[in-house]
């Protein structure tokens, strides 16, 4: 059985993290609620006064939330990242497919089991679309740069050197 660093996984995760940020940020501004709204969002799992604030308050800027959102966004995109390393070697077949599929089941359990527990606000406010989008841009650039750091280091199968 083949082992991935880490530390890959860590890199991954932060890739595909700062690429969802991206994303939100993008679907902010399309929206016309600004780059403040994703990211109030993300902050109020721990910023717990915005779980009752009014959508035009969500659309402002909150240092408190931004702290907070980008604490809880780089932890998990790291550690997701880290856990996707891990368990690699032991899925079959190809580490890119898996990416694919890894960004999705993120999207599926953070939409029907995380938020509604653990961030309602942002379970009754965010763009299904484009939220399923940033989740698969997320596997995406986070396999794609786990497996070009462990291919260069020994190769991971289903990958030609």
């Amino acid at each position: 059985m083949e082992i991935i660093p880490y530390r890959a996984g860590i890199l991954g995760g932060l890739a595909g993290g700062g690429v969802m940020v991206g994303v939100a940020l993008a679907y902010g501004l399309l929206s016309g609620r600004g780059v403040w709204f994703p990211v109030n969002l993300i902050g109020a799992v721990l910023v717990r006064e915005l779980q009752d604030a009014p959508l035009e308050v969500l659309t402002h800027f909150h240092f408190p939330a931004l702290i907070a959102g980008l604490f809880v966004h780089i932890l998990l995109s790291a550690l997701l990242g880290a856990l996707y390393a891990l368990i690699l070697p032991a899925l079959p077949g190809s580490p890119l497919v898996w990416a694919v599929i890894v960004g999705p089941l993120l999207w599926l359990g953070a939409t029907f089991v995380i938020l509604p527990i653990f961030n309602p606000i942002m379970a009754r406010y965010v763009d299904w679309p484009s939220f399923a989008l940033a989740h698969l841009a997320y596997g995406l650039t986070m396999g794609s740069i786990v497996t070009r750091i462990a291919r260069r280091q020994g190769g991971v199968r289903g990958l030609r050197r």
